[in-house]
């Protein structure tokens, strides 16, 4: 059920967070496509199901090609550009950080 048995005290603080980011997330009214894919990966939490909706939604790069991950990626880790945005910018590169540490390791 639980991954680690927690106090009440600190349960109440993550609720209070979780609220806070849930609120957050609900308040932004996107104005750019930066902020849409940022809204998005928030709810989705998964930059290839990003991509895809995105590119349902009828969204295109400037050259004409479908959003792949990596433009997804490239566009969270860019600078932030609101309060969402920085906060997943910073839990997609704790999600990710095992991933880029092999990169780092083995490129030469």
């Amino acid at each position: 059920m639980m991954k680690n048995l927690k106090t009440v005290d600190q349960a109440r603080k993550e609720i209070k967070i979780l609220q806070g980011f849930i609120n957050l997330v609900e308040s932004i009214q996107p104005q750019t496509l930066e902020e849409q894919i940022i809204k998005e990966y928030a709810y989705i939490g998964s930059v290839e199901k990003v991509a895809i909706k995105v590119s349902e939604l009828g969204y295109l790069k400037s050259d004409g090609q479908p959003f792949e991950k990596e433009d997804i990626s490239n566009i969270i880790k860019g600078k932030p550009t609101n309060d969402l945005h920085k906060l997943i910018k910073t839990g997609f590169l704790k999600k990710t950080r095992h991933t880029r540490r092999k990169i780092e390791k083995y490129s030469w």
